[in-house]
């Protein structure tokens, strides 16, 4: 019964570490590395398909730096930046 569990919410993670891909301000890399851990508790082929899948891109960067690079990190407070400035910018109000 575990074992389906942990599958279940490791689709789920993977759901949304994809969804994170496109949406502002929704992280991707933590969802994957979850999903990750998630599969090679419950799944080996299912990890492996994780890893060898476009998504799969993430977690390998991720293990084999550690983390994000200066650039990606940049990148990411700048779209933070332009979804949280944009928004309020043509709003009258202010």
């Amino acid at each position: 019964m575990k074992r389906y569990i942990y599958i279940v919410l490791g689709l789920l993670a993977v759901g949304l570490g994809a969804l994170g891909v496109v949406v502002p301000g929704l992280p991707t890399t933590p969802f994957l590395l979850l999903a990750s851990w998630l599969f090679y508790r419950s799944s080996p082929r299912l990890q492996q398909w994780l890893l060898q899948s476009w998504l799969g891109k993430y977690i390998r960067g991720y293990q084999r730096r550690g983390g994000m690079t200066a650039t990606q990190k940049a990148g990411a407070v700048g779209a933070l930046t332009v979804v949280f400035f944009v928004p309020n910018a043509k709003n009258d109000d202010i």
